[in-house]
């Protein structure tokens, strides 16, 4: 908007709360016009003259605060972060923050990390240290033809089959990831309590077999008590006084906040399985490679196989674990088909892993093909992108460090 007293002229920018053109002029204007095309003001003086001036300001609303700082936009009941590139109509104002886009990339990492990094070590380091070679031959192979799948087919399956499955599931699938890990325990130390004549008909690398189906079959049990699960822990009295026995419900009746069915749950599960074959191939060579001199006198020492990997093989290797785990960071940071299908898109700045997320490279794909080129919004596709390059490149040289 234009300001002026006397000969002095102001245009003003409400959002940024800055000054983008100011002049003296040589007469007094009596009212004034900017341009729909932003590129002329024209104005009319006292003697009733035209004056003509040409406007070169063309990305008024960008600025280090509009990326980076809290704005308070029109409509809005305090500053926020927001990224609204566009809106239904052409006088929308275009918000622009960085930080919902880095969130959600963060976001997105740290479940996908979370759900891949433990499962692809803790394999890792039982494929390499207790399973028999024979079996290990073909193991590892498959989980290498795993890293092979296309983003876009994990993405597609996650959010057409894997999401609707688990929208209503998700007592099921925590109870599962309660009861699977005990069961292991206890027919582990079932196991190392039976005697030695019963454990020697096993052949060492061989356990899984009896182990194997003992956790199918806890995981199909876990699986169908999912209702009675959510009946017992996840009930509440709603304002009618009738008991409601939905986990949806509950949650947002007990959090308040809201229940999607494409959220991070969703794209933590699927990302993981893009990650876990990278991170497990890599942690498993590093395993391997440990020299069997150190195992071995470890073994001749009378160390149990689970004290060597732990005291032993384990802290040698570290170095390309957390090699692994990092490639496995840059991977997932700058994941895109698989969060884009499984995500929803919505920039929001919100830590609930029942709803999603709008990472910077997603946002890319999303919004660059419709972008003007040149213009505001296709500059900060361009930023968004160099920002991730920045977190990518951060990340790897810290990896390498």
């Amino acid at each position: 908007f234009l300001v002026g007293q006397k000969s002095n002229v102001k245009l003003c920018f409400a959002t940024t709360e800055s000054v983008n053109w100011e002049k003296n002029l040589d007469f007094e204007p009596k009212s004034a016009l900017i341009s729909e095309k932003y590129n002329r003001i024209l104005f009319v003086d006292t003697a009733n003259s035209l004056h003509l001036f040409k406007l070169n300001d063309p990305h008024p609303e960008s600025s280090f605060k509009t990326f980076f700082g809290k704005v308070w936009y029109e409509g809005q009941s305090e500053p926020k972060y927001l990224w609204e590139s566009s809106g239904a109509t052409d006088e929308a104002e275009p918000k622009l923050s960085m930080w919902p886009l880095i969130f959600g990339s963060l976001k997105a990492t740290f479940y996908a990390l979370f759900f891949a990094v433990p499962l692809a070590i803790l394999s890792a380091i039982y494929v390499s240290q207790f399973m028999h070679p024979n079996v290990k031959a073909i193991v590892k192979p498959i989980m290498e033809i795993m890293a092979s799948l296309p983003s876009v087919v994990i993405g597609f399956l996650g959010a057409l089959w894997l999401a609707p499955r688990i929208e209503d599931k998700f007592p099921s699938l925590l109870l599962m990831c309660i009861a699977v890990p005990m069961t292991a325990v206890i027919i582990g130390i079932i196991w190392s309590k039976l005697p030695v004549r019963h454990r020697v008909l096993c052949k060492p690398g061989n356990e899984f077999i009896f182990f194997l189906p003992a956790m199918l079959l806890m995981m199909y049990i876990a699986w169908q008590f999912g209702p009675a699960f959510e009946n017992i822990c996840f009930s509440y009295t709603d304002e009618s006084g009738a008991v409601v026995s939905d986990f949806r419900q509950w949650w947002t009746h007990t959090t308040g906040l809201s229940y999607e069915q494409k959220n991070s749950l969703v794209v933590g599960f699927a990302m993981g399985f893009a990650v876990i074959p990278i991170v497990f191939t890599i942690s498993e060579d590093a395993l391997s490679n440990v020299p069997k001199n150190l195992t071995s006198a470890s073994l001749a020492l009378g160390a149990s196989r689970w004290q060597t990997s732990y005291r032993v093989v384990l802290p040698t290797a570290s170095a390309g674990i957390f090699s692994a785990v990092m490639i496995g960071l840059g991977r997932a940071v700058g994941e895109t088909m698989i969060v884009l299908f499984g995500a929803g898109g919505v920039a929001l700045m919100d830590p609930n892993i029942f709803n999603g997320m709008r990472t910077l490279s997603v946002n890319l794909a999303t919004e660059l093909p419709e972008a003007p080129v040149d213009g505001t919004l296709y500059r900060a596709l361009f930023m968004g992108a160099f920002i991730l390059f920045v977190m990518t490149f951060i990340i790897n040289t810290f990896a390498e460090i």
